[in-house]
């Protein structure tokens, strides 16, 4: 205990002396480069978040966490029991092929009732839902889908189905009127229709796609968790499908794609690493008088290493505290920060993309992870020079003193 008393007393005179010399000179810039690296990696993980967040509840918010199929009626009642699962309600899935004006489009439709509208509010909300269920014969597209078709709100489009019938598969137009557009900025936007499945059942298409029920989670991220549970439940259930099967795809490469960028940032804060070495090894040099006197007075090598190491990781320890400070300021402030850059330069970093502006999601064990391979980085990079300079000969150091 006494030893650490004297070694943090020992770092303290050195952090605070005046010296202004050439490792004085490197500690601050590995002090710099610590904040400069732990900051970027710190905003850039949270903008990562905050788009894939974003993507994610929009993407998610059209599309049904979880479908099956089931002969007779489920068990919703027990559904509805398991932790997660906050809805289940009728929902039909077909293809179509929208004409109009000439022009021709693919149509995945979704064939719901109201119970089910509640599930979508990012999708249905306002008038274009009081018209989706006010009259029948309508229809809900996405915005890329019905400006690709060049519709409005009230025109009529041509939906050619494939119905199966005894001789095969046979094409059968229906009439539908636009009740409504949305706008996701995502993929839905570009091919999901959105229709009262009791239109689809009375006018006989229910055999042109799959008729079953939707799966909504409180959390979609939770379906691999809840996924054995339902199954199970539903022993009965021709088939269940989550979404992790149509687009887990996608969200698995968001996040491969973050962890490179994880790697490559952090080496940022391995350079800012790499000169606290030489910082520390120059310090040493400076302090062989000082630690040959240390030596003959006593002091152990577990002292001198203490002394160094601390002083060296006193340095890191700052550097990503206010790195971390930083990251978190500009991550929470992020779109304001892009705007007045967008402004001096007269561009926009987003334009041309499915958002409007930027979005940024602090996550804890990410904040962790930054700090924890910081200072592990750090940690690792002053131990060389702090036993180097345990292993000084006092007689030698005094000489050349």
């Amino acid at each position: 205990m006494r030893e650490i008393r004297t070694a943090l007393w020992i770092v303290r005179r050195y952090l605070l002396s005046r010296s202004h010399g050439y490792a004085t000179f490197i500690n601050w810039v590995s002090f710099f480069g610590l904040v400069l690296g732990v900051m970027i990696l710190t905003v850039v993980l949270s903008i990562m978040n905050g788009f894939d967040r974003e993507m994610t509840g929009r993407i998610l918010s059209a599309v049904p966490h979880g479908f099956f199929e089931f002969d007779g009626d489920p068990p919703i009642a027990d559904l509805t029991r398991i932790e997660g699962v906050s809805s289940v309600t009728p929902l039909f899935q077909g293809e179509a092929m929208a004409t109009r004006h000439g022009g021709v489009a693919f149509v995945a439709l979704a064939g719901i009732d109201e119970a089910g509208a509640r599930a979508m509010p990012r999708v249905l909300s306002g008038q274009a839902l009081e018209n989706l269920f006010s009259s029948r014969g309508s229809i809900i597209l996405g915005a890329s889908l019905a400006r690709d078709l060049r519709l409005s709100v009230g025109d009529s489009v041509r939906l050619v189905f494939p119905v199966p019938s005894n001789v095969g598969v046979r094409p059968r137009i229906e009439l539908f009127t636009l009740a409504g557009i949305f706008e996701l900025r995502a993929q839905p936007d570009a091919a999901l229709g959105i229709v009262r499945r009791q239109d689809i059942v009375a006018r006989g298409l229910a055999g042109a796609g799959l008729d079953g029920w939707r799966l909504q989670l409180s959390d979609p991220l939770d379906a691999p968790r809840l996924a054995e549970s339902i199954r199970r439940l539903l022993g009965g259930a021709t088939s269940i499908r989550f979404w992790t099967e149509d687009y887990g795809e996608l969200f698995r490469a968001v996040r491969i794609e973050k962890a490179i960028m994880f790697a490559l940032l952090a080496l940022i804060v391995a350079v800012a690493s790499l000169n606290i070495v030489s910082g520390q090894a120059m310090l040493v040099n400076d302090k062989r008088g000082d630690i040959a006197m240390l030596a003959t007075m006593g002091a152990s090598r577990h002292l001198i290493v203490g002394v160094f190491f601390m002083q060296g990781f006193a340095v890191a320890v700052l550097g990503v505290a206010a790195g971390l400070a930083l990251g978190i300021g500009v991550a929470a402030n992020a779109d304001a920060v892009v705007s007045f850059f967008e402004g001096l330069v007269g561009a926009s970093v987003i334009e041309g993309t499915y958002f409007d502006r930027i979005h940024s999601y602090l996550v804890l064990p990410d904040l962790m992870a930054v700090v924890g391979v910081s200072l592990g980085l750090s940690a690792a990079a002053v131990l060389r020079p702090a036993f180097k300079a345990a292993a000084e000969n006092p007689a030698e150091a005094l000489h050349a003193a």
